[in-house]
């Protein structure tokens, strides 16, 4: 994991650091950490998985530190840790994945960071599939969709440039597989990727972009049940 930390406190980021760094050691995860004090001195380029930002560092906030890093990898993890709650409606705008008062900094620095590597872990995940002979790797991550149609299986991605990919299939055994991956199968013909569920209501779900799939309506408590339970897992509560 490439971690950063930008705070403009130099003490908060090294005890920051610190702390994430034998929690690394402990749970066997391999990290390597960039702490800075100045925005500016962030190299942007870098493959970041995880970034920890302080909200107000004066003229470059950290939302817009955030924005920056969104632009040059869109699977970065970001947590915002600041003394402001005010400033959490803005984190929703860059997809934060957690915001962590630092009064709390001490009781919950560590389950974040767990969560965080998690979380990177699962938009690193890829599904194989295989079209006309060819072996093609597809991040979990860009997958918004499936469609069954018999033995035709439409993967629906994120990507305007390659909206879908079509393979010969079985959507039961594959909502086996990726169910585990934040998938849940909707209806025998869908399967939605949670992450990107706007809205769930009985008559439909709504996934990022307006797209409106119907849920089967027999089984729609259970179906809404796991969303939950998923979502609670999932998502963060100011």
């Amino acid at each position: 994991m490439n971690v950063l930390v930008c705070d403009d406190d130099q003490q908060i980021v090294d005890s920051i650091i610190e702390e994430l760094k034998k929690k690394s050691e402990e749970t066997h995860v391999s990290s390597r950490f960039y702490g800075f004090s100045q925005p500016s001195q962030i190299d942007l380029s870098l493959p970041y998985d995880i970034a920890l930002l302080d909200i107000d560092m004066g003229e470059t906030n950290g939302i817009e530190l955030a924005r920056k890093l969104r632009a040059s990898n869109e699977n970065i993890v970001i947590i915002f840790i600041t003394n402001f709650i005010q400033y959490a409606p803005e984190g929703f705008e860059v997809q934060a994945f957690r915001y962590l008062l630092k009064a709390d900094l001490s009781a919950k620095l560590d389950s974040y960071f767990d969560s965080a590597v998690q979380e990177v872990l699962r938009r690193k995940q890829l599904i194989t599939i295989l079209i006309n002979s060819e072996i093609i790797d597809v991040p979990v991550n860009d997958i918004l969709y499936l469609e069954s149609h018999r033995r035709i299986i439409v993967m629906h991605l994120l990507d305007e440039k390659r909206p879908a990919y079509q393979f010969y299939g079985n959507i039961t055994e594959l909502s086996e597989k990726i169910e585990p991956l934040g998938f849940l199968r909707i209806q025998k013909s869908y399967l939605v990727n949670m992450h990107y569920v706007e809205i769930f209501q009985y008559n439909k779900v709504q996934l990022r972009g307006g797209l409106c799939l119907a849920p089967s309506e027999k089984n729609y408590s259970e179906l809404k049940q796991k969303y939950l339970h998923w979502r609670g897992k999932s998502r963060w509560m100011l």
